[in-house]
């Protein structure tokens, strides 16, 4: 998330996807997967969204067929600029060391700084918050601090913004003061600010890994979905060298939480994860379920970044992707997650 491109574009690519896909025993995939490359002439080959924009009927077709089998769905989709403002809102604003109980309103008020803030940080509030990660200490961090209360005291608000940034201004002096206080009780306070970093094989830090933290929710949402029932599913991540150490952690670490009895609240997904039977690196050219992964999160990415620009989408395409949104089901984690700003958010109503 530290390489944002000029003004935090992302390089053209604002969305990230990520997409769990169950292949239950009893069905063959392999052969629905052969019928739809002969009926829409998809070449033999791994496949890959990127390599198919020219075929959006096939791609539209592997949602279909998920869909009408029912098959297990776990899709996220996160806009970049607004994860950043999700980290900045969750450690820098709103931080666990202030000790607010989990709860409906506390994930309510994240969402709204959250929106806030990607409404109108600019590139230097960002910047800020991402060398505080980059180069922890005080000093950056009282400089992060200083961006976000420049934000909250311009004078060119209006309406409902000047409400909440005259709200922001008070999280901004309360943690400024928590800050001032844990300074004198502890030897590295700025760490209670920010997002904890990840290590990988290299014992490098990695910080705001997007893969990383929509593969938890998905691995969450899979234990909500299966009623903490994981025994006999075996998770097959496709082969990423640089964070399949992390991946392996974080899978331990969410196992972990299961034993605690004040978890983070989510209305997504079960915190209190049971341990499924193996997470494997898998060769995505022999393995067609993470192919299909691919195909569904490459779709999503698409669509939602086509969704915001004057760039077209197949007709079939996006009813597909309409189909998707619509079979979301917050009771059991089924579905596509949307991790986007309030006002990007897409729905789908189903039509008597």
């Amino acid at each position: 998330m530290i390489n944002g491109g000029i003004g935090y574009d992302f390089k053209g690519k604002p969305y990230f996807a990520l997409a769990g896909v169950g292949l239950q025993d009893g069905y063959d995939w392999d052969e629905r997967i052969k019928e739809l490359r002969d009926r829409y002439r998809v070449p033999s080959g791994e496949l890959k969204f990127e390599s198919l924009v020219s075929k959006p009927k096939f791609s539209a077709a592997v949602i279909n067929a998920l869909l009408d089998q029912q098959a297990p769905l776990f899709v996220e989709v996160v806009d970049k600029r607004y994860f950043i403002c999700t980290c900045i809102a969750s450690f820098q604003l709103l931080p666990p060391c202030l000790g607010y109980p989990e709860s409906m309103r506390l994930e309510f008020l994240k969402n709204a700084v959250a929106d806030f803030l990607n409404a109108h940080a600019s590139g230097r509030v960002l910047d800020s918050f991402v060398a505080s990660c980059l180069m922890p200490g005080g000093a950056t961090l009282r400089a992060s601090f200083s961006s976000l209360r420049d934000l909250a005291t311009k004078t060119t608000y209006e309406g409902a913004a000047a409400q909440v940034a005259k709200g922001f201004g008070l999280m901004v002096e309360v943690v400024e003061a928590e800050y001032r206080e844990l300074s004198v009780a502890q030897h590295h306070p700025w760490l209670n600010f920010l997002p904890p970093p990840e290590l990988n094989r290299h014992s490098k830090q990695g910080w705001m890994l997007l893969n990383l933290t929509s593969f938890t929710s998905i691995y969450a949402r899979m234990n909500r979905y299966y009623r903490r029932r994981l025994a006999g599913i075996r998770l097959v991540h496709d082969q990423q060298f640089e964070v399949g150490s992390i991946l392996r952690q974080d899978k331990a670490a969410a196992e972990r939480m299961r034993s605690k009895m004040d978890l983070p609240y989510t209305s997504r997904f079960d915190d209190r994860v049971e341990q499924v039977d193996a997470l494997d690196p898998g060769q995505s050219h022999e393995v067609v379920g993470v192919q299909i992964a691919d195909v569904v999160a490459g779709a999503t990415m698409r669509f939602f970044r086509d969704s915001n620009t004057s760039t077209s989408m197949s007709s079939e395409l996006r009813e597909a992707m309409m189909r998707l949104i619509s079979a979301e089901d917050e009771r059991t984690g089924y579905g596509l997650k949307q991790v986007v700003p309030t006002g990007k958010v897409r729905t789908s109503v189903p039509v008597a």
